[in-house]
């Protein structure tokens, strides 16, 4: 159990990832894109080697200035994700990302940890996307969230500062106000550490920790963040 003096008001998540099943939707997404080139077997096998770097092209896209939408994002890293693979990306392709992208479903435990949670807390998601591409997933969760505050409204990615500066801002919290929950050790521990805020990491990945980003707490899953933040 966390000592948490002052009391939070509002606990912060991560959405991809952390609440919802981004990396299987990826996965499922490089798979149909690849199915249109090569054998059901071999888009099998080499879905999860496009979906990795399809991601961390993304992530390499958000650092460097200027600030763009995500779905831009997302299209420029399918186009270098596909292009180390030996294809060219398509209007199709794109298409068939940004609808799988569209509306994620939730990881089984995520539904009853936000209910509990929403007993004691405002709940607040935190997330590097845009205001619609997020909305579908957010409904496929299925409990009411207090405030959705995407990069799309800072116009910054996760680290950068500025996303969770202006989350506080359009919240009327201070950082001390809060908890943070996430998944990624780059995008939402690192920023947690820089900040001083609280933070608890979501390690679905079984992922060695970063030393330089320790989060107050961590899970493997959401089932014991009530337990964890004093929920009844």
């Amino acid at each position: 159990m966390l000592q948490l003096q002052p009391v939070p008001t509002i606990i912060t998540f991560d959405c991809y990832g952390t609440l919802v099943q981004w990396h299987a939707a990826v996965r499922s997404a490089a798979r149909a894109i690849l199915a249109g080139r090569v054998t059901q077997a071999e888009a099998e096998d080499r879905s999860p080697t496009l979906a990795d770097r399809l991601r961390s092209a993304a992530v390499e896209r958000q650092q460097h200035p200027p600030y763009c939408d995500y779905k831009s994002v997302l299209r420029s890293a399918l186009a270098v994700a596909l292009a180390e693979a030996g294809h060219t990306a398509t209007p199709e392709d794109e298409g068939t990302l940004l609808s799988t992208l569209g509306r994620i479903e939730p990881h089984p435990d995520v539904p009853a940890a936000l209910t509990r949670l929403r007993a004691r807390y405002r709940l607040a998601i935190i997330s590097n996307t845009d205001d619609d591409l997020i909305a579908g997933s957010i409904a496929a969760i299925g409990v009411p969230i207090d405030f959705v505050i995407t990069a799309q409204q800072a116009r910054a990615y996760k680290p950068d500062h500025r996303l969770f500066l202006h989350a506080y801002e359009i919240m009327g919290v201070t950082k001390q106000e809060t908890v943070h929950v996430g998944m990624g050790q780059f995008t939402d521990l690192k920023v947690c550490h820089e900040l001083g805020i609280r933070s608890v990491w979501i390690d679905r990945a079984g992922e060695p920790p970063n030393p330089n980003w320790p989060p107050d707490a961590a899970l493997n899953d959401l089932a014991g963040l009530p337990d964890l933040l004093s929920v009844a």
